[in-house]
């Protein structure tokens, strides 16, 4: 039936370059315009969270003084404008870092213990020294005096 229908189908019509390439320039133009409108467009951000911020090392121990008005008076003057808490807060941790000792605690518990012993043999070697028990020179005593003294001295440099 097809080879002798009456019907004719025509092909596709030719592509016109013209047309389509004024249709691509119609639909650039159209998304330029729309990506111009959105960059005028204020920017949309996300809402604020409620409440306060976070902080990033918040203070939770309260420590509370009273001062006689003299003593605000003084501190209040000191702190220059400055919260009254921070500024006392600083000054603190300022006397707390200058007064720390230079090596940790167990490295000066160990000097000490060794200090101790030293000076307990010193202590029985003075005194077999003056029992008799040992032969007496006066470079073994000049020796026993120097290093009490240093002693002494290594002693009241400690914490």
């Amino acid at each position: 039936m097809a080879l002798f229908s009456r019907k004719k189908t025509a092909p596709d019509p030719p592509v016109n370059p013209f047309v389509v390439a004024g249709q691509q320039v119609a639909a650039r133009l159209e998304r330029e315009a729309a990506e111009a409108a959105a960059a005028a467009a204020p920017p949309v951000f996300d809402p604020r969270k409620a409440g306060r911020p976070t902080a990033q090392n918040p203070r939770t121990r309260r420590v509370s003084m009273s001062l006689t008005e003299e003593e605000h008076a003084a501190w209040t003057a000191a702190a220059a404008g400055r919260g009254l808490s921070a500024w006392a807060r600083e000054q603190v941790s300022a006397q707390l870092e200058a007064g720390k000792p230079r090596g940790n605690g167990a490295e000066v518990a160990k000097l000490r213990a060794d200090l101790g012993r030293v000076g307990s043999n010193l202590n029985q070697l003075v005194r077999a020294v003056n029992s008799g028990h040992a032969p007496s020179s006066a470079e073994l005593l000049e020796a026993v005096q120097a290093t009490r003294e240093e002693l002494a001295r290594v002693r009241g440099e400690l914490p």
